[in-house]
Order: C-alpha cells, then structure tokens, then sequence
C-alpha cells in the first residue's frame, strides 16, 4: 500500500479541512436564514432570474397600489354623479307639477326657492374632491372646476393613472362634458328657477327636454365611470394573481427547505469533525485508512 509523506498528509487534511469549512460555514448560513441566496455569489447562475422576478413583484405592487387609489377617486366620481342624478330628478318632479295650470304663483315661488338649492347642491356635486384633487376639472385638478354659477374652470383633458403594464385608467373627468354637453345643467336649473319666479307655466314645461337630457349624460358618465372602476378592480386582482406567482417562484430560487439544509448541516458538520480527527493524528497511517 502506498504511504504519503506526513507532510503531504498534513497538506492534504488541512486543504480538506479548509473545504469543509467553507461548506459548513454556507450551511450554518443557509440553515439559519432559511435562504439558498444570500448573496449574488451564492448562486451567480440564478442572479439575473432573481432581478427579474424582483422588479416584477414591485411593479406588481405599484400596479396595486394605483389601481386602489384610483378604485378610491372613481367611486368618489360615482358617489357624485349619483347626487347629481338625485338633484336632477327632483327638479324634474318640481317641473312637472310646477308646469300645470293649476299650480299657484306662491308654490311656484317656493319651488322656485328649492330650485335655487338645487343649484348650490349641483355645484357642490360638481366640485367633490377626494384626497385634494377636483374629480371634475380634468387634469386641473388642484382648482375648484366650477364657479357658484356653474361656468367651468378646469381643464379638457382628463388625467390617468397606470395599472397595468399596458392599462391605464381615468382618474378624474372633465367636468364641461359631464354637466355642459349635450345640455346645460347649470342652464337648465336656472333657467327653471327664473321661469319659476316668473310664474311662467309654459316656460317651466319647455325645461323637461334640457332636464331628460340631463338625465341622460349623467347616466353615460356613471357607465363611464363603472367601465373604469371595472378595469381597477380588474387590475387589482391581476397584480395580486401575478404578485403571488412571482413571489413563488422566486421562494423556489433563494429559500431552502429547512429539513434538507438541517440535513446537509448535520452531514457536513459529520465530515468536518473527521478532517479535525485526521488533522490531529500523528500516525503513518495510510491515506485510505484517514479516509475511511
């Protein structure tokens, strides 16, 4: 059998000792962090997936988060044009009955004085804000969109916020399309009050177009704005659905099983105890005999 110098012994253990070190050492590590990577040298190959898979998860929960603020700002949206379809319906209830012959000049009077309320309402309507921002002045949203007659400030265009990669939805509307389309809300109501003071019958009556009108557009805006509300709870339940498949796989390339890295410091903590033994020996064993 074939001896090696105790030199070259000693040479070869203390190589094997340092190797087990190192390896006992990554296993202490990978055992108490419960993470395969914790650092990029740990596992180079993996590094770039790692970055990528990083980087998806936040852009995931940025989507989230704009998509939640913007599920906010519509309903805001939604709560108004709601309010507003409420004045308009109440106008038109005071019109009909307010456009018989058989309607007083004192009830017109006092319907008159209701409509002038309704007026203020819609205008408060018109400028709701939420968390600072006019969700009827378009991307001018840092300035009351409306005057107390109803003359429109703001701005045409209408701001967005991202959801998506590729998806983005309105966070704000213009406020002219919404209450001055296709007919003049603010108009319509005071042009109902003044028909009302003036206790003109027939003039009361010719307002019902403009008010049905109004009806109209402001359905259209509410099914706006529930397309749009759609499309956040939408992006919602996307970024969470891809958060949840990206954080997996990612667990899959740094986390250890802790049984399996238990296991392996245990066995490596086995064979570097072994090289101590050997490193320690004074014999001329053979290395075969070192070894076993």
């Amino acid at each position: 059998m074939i001896r090696l110098p105790r030199s070259s012994l000693y040479d070869l253990t203390a190589r094997l000792q340092g190797a087990n070190s190192v390896r006992l050492g990554a296993a202490e590590e990978q055992a108490s962090s419960g993470r395969r990577i914790n650092r990029p040298s740990d596992a180079p190959a993996d590094l770039f997936e790692v970055h990528q898979l990083s980087a998806a998860i936040g852009d995931q929960d940025t989507w989230k988060q704009n998509a939640e603020s913007a599920t906010g700002e519509l309903d805001g949206m939604d709560a108004a044009l709601d309010q507003a379809g409420t004045i308009i319906v109440r106008a038109r209830e005071i019109a009909v009955a307010m456009a018989s012959d058989t309607a007083s000049a004192e009830a017109r009077s006092a319907a008159a004085l209701e409509v002038r309320g309704l007026q203020q309402s819609m205008v408060t309507a018109a400028n709701t804000r939420f968390n600072d921002r006019y969700l009827f002045a378009g991307t001018a949203y840092d300035t009351p969109p409306f005057d107390a007659t109803g003359t429109y400030a703001g701005s045409t265009a209408e701001p967005t916020t991202q959801v998506a990669e590729s998806r983005w939805v309105k966070t704000g509307l213009d406020g002219s399309a919404v209450f001055n389309g296709a007919a003049d809300i603010f108009g319509t109501l005071e042009a109902l009050a003044v028909a009302l003071e003036a206790n003109n019958a027939p003039a009361v009556g010719t307002t019902l177009t403009d008010l049905d009108a109004s009806t109209t557009m402001l359905t259209d805006a509410r099914a706006e704005v529930g397309a749009e509300t759609r499309a956040a709870s939408d992006a919602i339940d996307n970024a969470e659905s891809l958060g949840t498949v990206f954080n997996s796989r990612l667990a899959q390339l740094i986390n250890v099983d802790p049984v399996s890295a238990y296991t392996r410091l245990a066995e490596l903590r086995t064979a570097y105890d072994a090289t101590l033994r050997v490193a320690g020996s004074a014999t001329s064993r053979s290395l075969l005999d070192y070894l076993s």
